[in-house]
């Protein structure tokens, strides 16, 4: 049976309740070298020397000491791999307390520096959470020398135009961590791969601001076979079908939770995709499940009159106890549901007649719909005419924050690490060294007449042009917000 085109029947989703099992998914595996992790201690030591660009007696001596500190310490915990080693002594979930207790600053030193010659033979991949918490100095920039340097060379040279640091040299450094902990080449890599360290970056509290960079020119260079082209592309869900859009908010009684999807399937035919998403979810959360979780054994559309009417009180009032102002747009949503079920039953009685029930929205419950329509239209406009006003102000900081940050970073590029400068009657220092191993072309400024956090004069730059420009084309064009995200170069010749 078909209705509007399509079949009575929809597809079950894969996140049904019905359907989910206590069987955990298997773990992924990594690719890490094998090799490495079980090497002995004499060909570890061969290997690193080799890492090192100028072999003279003296660093080869304080290479070999710092490899010998982290090994004598590893080799106290019971593995055979140098990895399950690591993994034993707990300094994985440590962070920067790893190793040791009680060293003072020079050994500290020389564990550290063993350490991250390990990482780069990759012998021991750390977690995500670790290499986060811990300020490698030099350590990505020998791996990426010392392991598929031809394809890291290439990376660099793709973002080598660009200046802000958070897309250049962290997009670098978010493919050189992923190859550090997962172990595989930088080809194998897959979409599986950046979603885990997204994960790890939100669990730790950190931004991903770089993760597309770092997909698209991983793409760029042959990677990612059979993957959009953009990370945005890769990650687009699409739009839910009806079962989907119902499971986001689960139903005990599988039979209910049925009829909703069905619903929602027929009124797909005639919706647009927002108004579905929002009908599915006035419908399987704002109604059943409002009832469910005060009715727990509830099982039937025909609602007892002091349940319907609690339920419509409560319906009125958010959960920080304001009022709700879209509930009439949730009682015409549950009313066109038992209008059109005992509508259909007479149609297709087989199907429908089971669930039609006695509607509990009354033509009273409704009466105020449009007036609350109006309400809402003179808010907007309102708030408009209120806002109009202000709009030179805004316009007006938005170019003196530009104008300001554009000083900012010319003065920034034309001074030295270390030496100090004047902008607009306020004094800033360009902080880094020029020998520095970290980031050593980030234009960090930190202000010199009054305390405050440093700031990247590159990115300062660039937030306040984008957010200039936002503006701009918003009040010259009259675009809306979403119409303004989905600007093309096409969109603006037009």
């Amino acid at each position: 049976m078909t209705r509007h085109g399509r079949v009575a029947r929809t597809p079950v989703s894969p996140r049904d309740p019905g359907l989910l099992t206590t069987v955990l998914p298997a773990p992924r595996s990594t690719a890490g070298s094998i090799e490495q992790a079980t090497a002995s201690r004499d060909d570890l030591g061969r290997l690193a020397a080799a890492l090192l660009s100028e072999p003279t007696v003296r660093n080869l001596w304080r290479q070999q000491l710092s490899l010998t500190r982290n090994f004598d310490w590893l080799e106290g915990f019971p593995a055979d791999t140098w990895q399950d080693r690591w993994l034993l002594s707990g300094s994985d979930d440590l962070g920067s307390g790893w190793g040791p207790q009680g060293l003072s600053a020079g050994t500290r030193s020389r564990f550290t520096t063993g350490l991250g010659t390990l990482i780069v033979l990759q012998a021991i991949r750390p977690s995500y959470g670790w290499l986060f918490g811990s300020r490698l100095l030099g350590v990505y920039d020998a791996y990426r020398r010392h392991n598929e340097p031809t394809l890291f060379a290439e990376l660099g040279q793709l973002v080598g135009g660009q200046r802000c640091d958070d897309h250049t040299t962290e997009a670098l450094n978010v493919l050189t961590r992923m190859s550090i902990v997962t172990g595989k080449d930088l080809l194998a890599f897959d979409l599986e791969d950046f979603a885990d360290y997204a994960r790890a970056r939100r669990d730790n509290g950190r931004t991903v601001t770089a993760l597309p960079l770092a997909y698209d020119i991983l793409h760029a260079v042959g990677g990612l076979k059979d993957s959009p082209p953009t990370l945005r592309e890769a990650q687009a869900r699409g739009q839910l079908t009806p079962a989907e859009l119902v499971d986001r908010h689960p139903i005990a009684n599988r039979a209910v939770r049925d009829v909703l999807v069905h619903y929602v399937a027929e009124r797909s035919a005639v919706l647009d995709y927002g108004s579905l998403v929002n009908h599915a979810q006035m419908l399987a959360d704002l109604f059943w499940g409002d009832l469910q979780r005060h009715h727990p054994a509830i099982s039937s559309l025909n609602l007892p009159d002091d349940v319907a009417q609690a339920w419509k009180q409560r319906v009125r009032v958010l959960p920080d106890g304001r009022p709700r102002r879209t509930a009439h747009a949730v009682f015409l949503a549950v009313r066109s549901f038992y209008l059109d079920l005992s509508q259909w039953s007479m149609e297709d009685p087989a199907r429908w007649a089971a669930w039609a029930a006695p509607c509990p929205i009354s033509e009273a419950d409704i009466r105020g719909y449009i007036k609350e329509t109006r309400h809402r239209q003179a808010r907007m406009q309102q708030r408009t005419r209120t806002l109009i006003p202000v709009l030179p102000q805004l316009v007006h900081t938005a170019e003196a924050r530009l104008q300001r940050a554009t000083l900012l970073l010319q003065a920034a590029r034309s001074t030295t690490p270390g030496e100090e400068f004047t902008v607009e009657g306020s004094q800033y220092r360009r902080t880094g060294r020029n020998g520095s191993n970290w980031r050593p072309t980030a234009l960090f400024l930190a202000p010199v007449d009054e305390p405050g956090p440093r700031f990247d004069a590159e990115c300062e730059e660039s937030n306040a042009f984008w957010t200039w420009a936002s503006i701009e084309v918003l009040r010259r064009t009259g675009a809306r917000i979403e119409e303004l995200l989905e600007l093309t170069h096409l969109s603006l010749r037009q």
